[in-house]
């Protein structure tokens, strides 16, 4: 894989400056050898920064780089034109927009791995999987795996797994959300392994919501039956029904509106039923994303938002934290980020601005 171009490219993917030809050119690139999990989370993480970058540190670091490849010997490189001087600041909390700023970022990245060398790698890269697709904000992705079984990735989420999979249990590694569908083998169970849990079947249809956020880490099941190990303190095991779901919680136990009850150090979850949406989408509302279809019951603003920004990939400012608590109920499907603000509106009443990819919650 020609490393330099695919991490070009996921830089101009990143800054929504892709064209579809440059889109296509890096699913072929990824798929002829997907990119190391640690190397998109290191990606992810300077991007996510979102630095200040005024006109003489841009001039500066492109000096910088032109000079680090002219030492690079026996290299080739696609030619990226010098930034266009700006006399304002990029604003604090705000990515860098220009395409080409976007492939300086990645590529000062991409040099500093190669200078290193593989030694480089992080210790917690040891364990790196074979094989990760992942669903950028803004984005919905199908995986089929090598047995059959369907995995519905939504935004902002990464799955990976092993080259020898299937050869006993079939294992897959889940940062985000999924729905699985799972091919039936009796004799190959089937794990979901997530930071808190790990979701265990035979074959079933279920979805694993697990985002490094404020949101609850949750299982529900549609068809079938799953096991769901909690990973905090001494292990618990939890078997969930059709029409079943489990979230962590604090350090409680409610089961089908029980009183709370004292469990293990570490370990808080609450397993409640849940309705399909049989009219609409014939899915429980946790699952219902799969047919592009956006619900919140009794969440706060905060955690809408955080929906929100992946599902449309923009980022929610807020102006007013008092806003952050406010409870919301409601749904959306097929609407763009204009009409879906303006419905949020109506619903809570609030004032709101956007520029760009941000959206300022007033």
């Amino acid at each position: 894989m020609n490393e330099p171009r695919v991490f070009i490219l996921l830089g101009k993917k990143l800054s929504n400056e892709a064209t579809a030809e440059e889109l296509a050119e890096l699913e072929q690139l990824l798929e002829d050898k997907p990119v190391e999990p640690y190397e998109l989370e290191l990606l992810r993480d300077i991007w996510q920064k979102k630095p200040e970058i005024d006109e003489a540190l841009v001039d500066e670091e492109w000096e910088k780089i032109s000079n680090r490849l002219h030492d690079q010997t026996g290299a080739v490189y696609e030619y990226i034109p010098k930034p266009e001087k700006k006399k304002m600041l990029f604003p604090a909390g705000k990515m860098l927009a220009a395409a080409s700023v976007a492939a300086l970022l990645v590529l000062t990245v991409w040099l500093v791995w190669t200078g290193r060398g593989k030694k480089a790698v992080p210790v917690a890269a040891s364990g790196v999987k074979d094989s990760v697709t992942v669903a950028f904000n803004g984005e919905r992705k199908k995986v089929l795996l090598p047995d059959s079984t369907a995995v519905h990735l939504n935004s902002g989420s990464r799955l990976s797994y092993n080259k020898d999979f299937g050869k006993g249990n079939r294992q897959v590694w889940l940062s985000g959300e999924a729905f699985f569908e799972v091919t039936k083998d009796a004799a190959h169970p089937f794990l979901v392994n997530t930071d808190r849990m790990t979701v265990k079947v035979l074959g079933t249809v279920f979805n694993v919501k697990a985002y490094n956020t404020k949101e609850d880490i949750e299982t529900t099941v549609v068809e079938g039956k799953v096991e769901v190990s909690l990973k905090e303190g001494a292990e618990k095991k939890v078997i969930l029904l059709p029409s079943e779901k489990i979230s962590l919680k604090n350090n409680r136990i409610i089961k089908d509106g029980a009183v709370p009850r004292a469990t293990h150090p570490g370990i808080s979850y609450e397993v409640k039923t849940v309705q399909p949406d049989i009219k609409e989408t014939g899915m429980p509302e946790e699952a219902a994303w799969v047919k592009e279809k956006v619900f919140f019951s009794d969440e706060p603003f905060e955690t809408v938002a955080l929906k929100m920004e992946r599902w449309y990939n923009v980022h929610i400012l807020f102006k007013n934290e008092r806003m952050k608590s406010i409870l919301m109920n409601g749904d959306f499907d097929n609407v763009n980020i204009n009409e879906a603000m303006h419905i949020l509106q109506m619903m809570v009443g609030f004032k709101y601005t956007i520029r760009d990819n941000d959206i300022f919650i007033e």
